[in-house]
């Protein structure tokens, strides 16, 4: 078995897109080879320890789409996709210093996909993912409580008419809400924000997308 990513072999090469759901950077790309050991890696910018927050990581292609889903220190199997049973597993260490980073060994070509990481602590709910394609932005937002309103707004202050807003309730009673908006091309250079408010506690989660790199920021 090989270790390190891209050494030279015979193998074939095969690709593993990573998409941080935090916004904390651009996705980026991981090249590995058949039987390789990866480690894809998600820092959340934080130094405290993470160990007893949700970690979600995902392939949308999937069914199940449950890589590994870690909470409180232990791992939940339930849901996981048989492809991965036994096979991933997320380094201790790193989750104390706010980092998730999740072990795949001996990877495989039915690995090759986009991986998506979800994350979310007690103290603190998240934007979790966003997804540009074409001209529609689709924003995502779970784990609410009570039920949030989501609305997008432009570079200018205006806000825009969602083409399509969704709310639905999880077994725990806790809200998930997403929409998605249609964008002009000529407005791609500036940027737009997706706004998650909860009134009641008067919580309010912002994030901004810039396009077509492709980047965002979260508050």
């Amino acid at each position: 078995m090989k270790t390190g990513l891209c050494s030279p072999s015979s193998q074939p090469l095969f690709f593993l897109f990573i998409g941080s759901s935090l916004c904390l950077g651009e996705a980026h790309t991981m090249r590995a080879l058949v039987g390789d050991n990866v480690i894809l890696s998600v820092d959340t910018q934080t130094s405290s320890d993470i160990g007893e927050a949700i970690v979600e990581w995902s392939r949308k292609d999937l069914a199940p789409d449950i890589v590994h889903l870690h909470e409180n220190r232990r791992t939940i199997f339930e849901h996981q996709n048989p492809a991965y049973r036994g096979r991933t597993m997320l380094s201790a260490e790193d989750l104390e210093m706010g980092i998730i980073s999740l072990k795949l060994p001996n990877v495989r070509q039915a690995d090759e996909g986009n991986y998506t990481c979800l994350f979310k602590s007690k103290e603190n709910k998240q934007i979790l993912l966003l997804i540009y394609s074409g001209l529609v932005l689709d924003c995502r937002a779970k784990g609410w409580y009570p039920e949030p309103k989501l609305s997008w707004w432009n570079a200018d202050g205006h806000l825009l008419p969602a083409v399509t807003m969704t709310s639905t309730q999880d077994p725990d009673r806790l809200y998930n809400i997403s929409s998605t908006v249609e964008v002009e091309w000529e407005s791609l250079s500036r940027p737009f924000t997706c706004r998650v408010h909860q009134e009641l506690f008067n919580q309010t989660r912002v994030t901004e997308i810039h396009l077509p790199g492709r980047s965002c920021y979260v508050w």
